[in-house]
Order: structure tokens, then C-alpha cells, then sequence
């Protein structure tokens, strides 16, 4: 359950970054997304605080048991959250809904036209990034 988690919270926290980056006035898009990592912040020490308390008020056997699902049960109340915000009251981003018009000229052949042109030390970083 854990691990499951902690995969999603990975995904998730690309995913809002992006979002609040795109959708933040220019002028204050650092502060916008810092709120991001703030609340994560706030939700590791809100664990801190939850963990402690459930085998303090049910006893050091109820932990083994049962109470390591409390957080879990917890969180499912931010999942039905989530779910019903994003279907319902996300729109796409202005740059987004910009990227989807219609272009007058689309590459046909894109990776040759992005990296084709790449100069020595453009190669050589390369290189060094997927371990050449």
C-alpha cells in the first residue's frame, strides 16, 4: 500500500506542478507552485502527528492489526476529492489549448529537425547523460 503511495503522490506532483505552473499569472508562477511542495511538506508532518497517535489511542497491539489502515482511510477522503475536482472543474491550460489549434507547418520528420543540427558539445553532454 505503501509503495502504491508513494507512486502516485510521484505522479501526482509532476502532474500539479505542471498544471499551477501553466495556469499561474507569469508574475507570480514561483510562488503559485511553491504551495505545491508546501503542501506535501505539510502532509509528511501531518503523518508525523498521525502515526504516533493511532497505537497511543488504541494501544501498541491495534497498530499491527488494524490501525496501520487509518491513514489510508484518511486519505480517502483527499481521493474522492480529487476525483470529483478533476473531471469537473479542471479546464486545460491556456498554453495548452493553444498547443492543440491547428498549425500551418507540422514537421514530418520531428526528432531529425530537433536534434538534427546538435553541435559537438551538445553530442558530448549527451553522451555523459546516458552514460557513453
Amino acid at each position: 500500500m505503501r509503495l502504491a503511495q508513494g507512486l502516485a503522490l510521484g505522479g501526482e506532483y509532476g502532474g500539479a506542478a505542471t498544471y499551477v505552473a501553466e495556469h499561474a499569472k507569469e508574475s507570480k508562477r514561483g510562488y503559485d507552485t511553491s504551495w505545491i511542495q508546501t503542501t506535501a511538506t505539510i502532509g509528511f508532518f501531518l503523518a508525523l502527528v498521525v502515526d504516533p497517535a493511532v497505537p497511543g489511542h488504541h494501544g501498541q497491539r491495534g497498530l499491527p492489526d488494524w490501525g496501520w489502515r487509518i491513514p489510508f482511510v484518511i486519505s480517502l477522503f483527499l481521493l474522492v476529492f480529487s476525483i470529483y475536482i478533476r473531471p469537473f472543474k479542471l479546464e486545460e491550460s491556456p498554453s495548452c489549448r493553444q498547443d492543440q489549434r491547428p498549425r500551418a507547418r507540422r514537421p514530418k520528420a520531428p526528432l531529425r529537425e530537433s536534434f538534427g543540427k546538435l553541435g559537438k558539445s551538445e553530442v558530448r553532454a549527451a553522451g555523459a547523460l546516458f552514460g557513453r
